[in-house]
């Protein structure tokens, strides 16, 4: 019965690590998502300025 109650244990604990892992995850997720936004605002800003420029060149 000893052993049984061991595994119970180790497994609850997986659960938990499982648990643990899925919400960091989800955290990450959100981050790189907040990045790509900002990346892509850069991009955006970077070209109208290439465009006033191309603009003025022209």
């Amino acid at each position: 019965m000893e052993i049984i109650a061991h595994l119970e244990e180790r497994f609850d604990k997986m659960l938990q690590k499982i648990k643990q892992l899925e919400e960091e995850n989800a955290f990450l997720l959100e981050e790189l998502e907040q990045e790509k936004q900002r990346k892509d605002e850069v991009r955006d800003r970077i070209e109208v300025l290439l465009n006033k420029v191309e603009g003025t060149i022209e």
